[in-house]
């Protein structure tokens, strides 16, 4: 093959892979479209699950400090410190539900 037509050849070459990313690039730009718009929707409350039963309800204490009855705990969420240091140090769980 002459050069020439090897320029020629690779002129069209370059053409014919522009024209393809140009497509492939447009494709893509439509597809992140959709996929804003599914998304948008979802955010807006369509197809959301329903809340948990428990949530934003107060539960009634099941334990409680004996060294201060005012300090409480539910059994939901981190543990409060005065009741890490007592398991800590040996005691057990049930010593300090409420019954």
């Amino acid at each position: 093959m002459a050069f020439n037509e090897l320029v020629k050849a690779k002129a069209k070459i370059e053409a014919e892979l522009e024209l393809r990313a140009a497509k492939e690039r447009s494709s893509l730009i439509e597809a992140i479209g959709r996929l804003r718009r599914l998304s948008a929707t979802n955010a807006n409350g369509a197809g959301a699950g329903r809340p948990h039963a428990l949530k934003g309800k107060k539960l009634p204490p099941l334990y409680r400090n004996p060294k201060n009855r005012d300090e409480t705990w539910a059994g939901r969420g981190n543990r409060p410190r005065w009741l890490t240091a007592a398991l800590k140090g040996g005691k057990k769980l049930e010593a300090f539900a409420i019954k």
